[in-house]
């Protein structure tokens, strides 16, 4: 199992339903919200609320047709936003995306109870949320991979 949180990623590996080993490094979500913010010049609550919404680490053909206002960092209300697709999102977010994920990978790796890629990998975090990710995901672990949904939760 894959927390990708805001601040960290942290790694919990089971074996025959019981918890053999535990890692994980200081990069996550809010790190692909920085990159956002640097790279389309807007506020981190923006890149944020943006990457939430429209966030995703592959573009299809219908991402160059969905436009995303980004609102203008200055002060003056009166500025217009600046308008993206959501195509040109991805080469902000899909780096670090793919940095975490070779991490996960090269941390697996090393884990005597994890080396072997024959477990599937459990995505969960608010990171997670990203459109494609499953798939990119699964193509750099070499393993199948899905997100967690939490049961029993309604609303």
């Amino acid at each position: 199992m894959v927390d990708m949180g805001a601040g960290t990623t942290t790694i919990a590996v089971f074996s025959g339903g019981r918890f053999v080993h535990s890692d994980g490094f200081a990069v996550g979500g809010h790190h692909v919200t920085m990159d956002l913010a640097r790279g389309l010049n807007a506020r981190v609550a923006d890149a944020e609320r943006i990457k939430t919404f429209y966030g995703t680490v592959t573009a299809g053909m219908s991402d160059e047709r969905d436009m995303i206002p980004v609102p203008a960092v200055g002060d003056d209300s009166r500025e217009p936003p600046q308008v993206v697709s959501r195509a040109a999102l991805v080469p902000f977010i899909r780096p670090r995306v793919e940095e975490i994920l070779e991490m996960i990978r090269d941390r697996l790796a090393n884990s005597p109870f994890a080396s072997e890629p024959q477990g599937a990998v459990v995505l969960t975090g608010g990171a997670s949320q990203l459109s494609g990710l499953p798939e990119l995901a699964a193509r750099i672990l070499g393993r199948k991979v899905r997100i967690g949904r939490p049961l029993g939760i309604s609303g």
